[in-house]
């Protein structure tokens, strides 16, 4: 993203090699990676020009509040319902698809991909929403969108790869540090470019590896504040198998055969919540709040003022009329409830009881 050579479509046609190259059923999902890759290049290069040295002179001012908490536990929406208050900045889904582009052109390219989604009837499959490219996005999808080898979420796209994309650049497993510290970099890098395009209001971010990376990111940002949000993990699990179905369907370009989704669910909720019960002790007083999604949906305004008195945000009273007003919106969403098979219950519940426990949510 930050440089002109390598060219992007030489990186992603060798990460593609790297992970197991492209399945048959998976060149449906290439043309987004063709267009960006080749269409949107000139564009790239502009920014580059322009936009560079001015991100790597930048300085963020307020250290920003990361939203924590594993995928599928209202993540999306605790950082939607924040986006509200127009005091903090985000990352929006047209910074998260084209970062390289981001300072450039979304102001006017932003409003054509929403015509275009409009007229199309577009749908975000994932949030179950329209697709809205000034929806809040995620950064670590953003790493992977803007061709770094160090994303996290490639295991998304080449899901036989996700376990090793999960222990090398979530938990940073048995990596050298120097790989660490160019992550560390590409990372503050990214932030910056975000702070840029939100005219240096403290940011509000939300992805969900971040959970497993409190001590790292207090290294990079040490007044950064946390907010993590749980869920019933029965739910979660149940969710997230759902969300697995169409990750595969509409995003992956490797193979999906042997990918035991069951256990790839079971093994990284359990490895990131360890790591954050770990490492949660690392936050400094009043930079940390721990909500339930469940409280969340039942008293959100009270949740809410709750978050910005415990965490030190400015005046909620400040923005508790749009807040109300985004809970009032929100009423018609219709949150899918699943039923746990038989078989599965005693697997999800030996290998996630003690979150279950930890949180007091019932066992089945």
């Amino acid at each position: 993203m930050n440089r002109l050579f390598p060219l992007p479509i030489h990186t992603f046609l060798k990460t593609a090699i790297k992970n197991g190259g492209f399945s048959i059923k998976g060149l449906k999902n290439l043309p987004p990676w063709l267009i960006k890759t080749i269409l949107f290049e000139p564009l790239r290069w502009v920014e580059l020009a322009t936009q560079n040295k001015r991100i790597s002179q930048h300085a963020i001012k307020k250290d920003p509040v990361f939203i924590l908490g594993f995928y599928r536990s209202g993540t999306s929406y605790l950082h939607h319902f924040l986006t509200q208050d127009d005091r903090l900045g985000y990352h929006s889904v047209f910074q998260m698809v084209l970062p390289e582009i981001m300072l450039s052109c979304e102001k006017w390219l932003t409003p054509v991909m929403q015509s275009v989604s409009r007229v199309f009837n577009l749908q975000d499959h994932v949030h179950r929403i329209p697709l809205n490219f000034k929806y809040p996005g995620e950064e670590d999808a953003t790493m992977t969108t803007s061709l770094n080898p160090k994303g996290a979420q490639w295991g998304y796209f080449f899901p036989r790869m996700m376990n090793e994309h999960f222990h090398k650049y979530v938990l940073f497993e048995n990596i050298p540090e120097s790989e660490l510290e160019a992550w560390k970099q590409d990372f503050a890098f990214l932030l910056k470019k975000i702070s840029l395009a939100n005219h240096n209001k403290q940011l509000v971010l939300k992805s969900p590896p971040n959970t497993a990376r409190i001590k790292l990111l207090l290294s990079i940002y040490p007044n950064a504040k946390f907010i993590f949000i749980h869920r019933n993990p029965y739910e979660v699990y149940l969710s997230n198998k759902q969300f697995w179905k169409v990750t595969q369907s509409i995003y992956a370009i490797g193979g999906t055969s042997s990918v035991d989704i069951n256990s790839i669910i079971l093994d990284t909720y359990s490895k990131i919540m360890q790591r954050y019960l770990l490492e949660k002790n690392l936050v400094p007083e009043g930079q940390l709040i721990e909500i339930a999604y469940e409280d969340l949906i039942q008293n959100p305004l009270e949740s809410m003022r709750k978050i910005y008195e415990t965490i030190h945000l400015d005046d909620f009273d400040y923005c508790e009329n749009k807040m109300r007003s985004f809970v009032e919106s929100q009423k018609s969403f219709v949150r899918l409830k699943h039923e746990i098979p038989a078989v599965e219950r005693e697997l999800v519940t030996e290998k996630l009881e003690p979150f279950i426990r930890y949180w007091n949510y019932p066992l089945l």
